[in-house]
């Protein structure tokens, strides 16, 4: 009933020249129904086939997830020179695929095997390469200054050593290179939250301090989405930084 219904509104939509609305329930309906293991383990977040945008959503789920990677690619199209970025823990692979629209090669990375394959079949581009790999282990695959940006969103609160992968994150920066980074944020750090794929939470002023000591944080704001939420009374308890590697 839900395709059904989702199909007539698309085609509304269409003849009125108006993006399809997904509602929150029928994106919950979707995932519930979803027969891909993926989809329905909830372990990575997974956007409709066909409608990666937010143009599509009104529900805090799908603008944090889809309004990070649509904002993304407005800081990075600013870059002088775009030829290689890496997206760190990439999940499904949507945002490495927005990516690709605007640098000549996308390097993807994932642990999560699952999700890799789903990312081929449904986001694969030729400037992308997809590698299954913890992002605890980028020095193993990829060379010191080896990219123009690195894209990391909702990673480093799930890596045991933080401070090293921001290390190796500086490291495989070129000089006057991007990184896109961010994380829950709390009052107070939070060690060993409820979500068990977590190892913490950052307060304020331990993430900014990790940040400045490594890098020129450029940007600091709440999520891009927060304008948004807090009209609609949803909490926002998220920062997103663009940090630059000193020349």
């Amino acid at each position: 009933m839900t395709t059904i219904l989702g199909s007539i509104g698309a085609r509304l939509g269409r003849l009125l020249g108006r993006p399809r609305q997904i509602g929150e329930e029928e994106f919950k309906s979707w995932r519930r129904e979803s027969f891909d293991p993926v989809t329905r383990s909830g372990a990575c977040y997974v956007p409709m086939p066909g409608y990666e945008s937010t143009v599509h959503y009104r529900d805090k789920q799908n603008l944090h997830h889809l309004g990070r990677y649509e904002w993304a690619v407005r800081v990075l199209a600013t870059l002088p020179a775009r030829e290689r970025v890496l997206d760190c823990a990439c999940g499904v692979g949507y945002g490495s695929r927005k990516l690709a629209e605007i640098f000549a090669r996308v390097d993807a990375v994932d642990v999560f095997e699952e999700a890799l394959a789903m990312a081929r079949e449904r986001y694969d581009h030729a400037k992308i390469e997809w590698h299954g790999l913890d992002a605890a282990r980028l020095r193993e695959l990829f060379k010191e200054a080896s990219f123009d940006a690195i894209v990391s969103f909702q990673t480093i609160e799930a890596i045991a050593d933080d401070r090293k992968f921001l290390d190796d994150l500086k490291e495989l920066l070129r000089p006057g290179g991007l990184l896109l980074i961010d994380t829950p944020i709390r009052k107070h750090r939070v060690d060993h939250p409820e979500n068990h794929n977590h190892k913490r939470y950052y307060g304020l002023d331990e993430w900014l301090e990790m940040l400045s000591s490594r890098f020129e944080v450029a940007v600091f704001d709440a999520l891009p989405e927060a304008e948004f939420l807090k009209r609609c009374q949803l909490p926002s308890q998220g920062s997103i930084v663009v940090c630059r590697k000193a020349d």
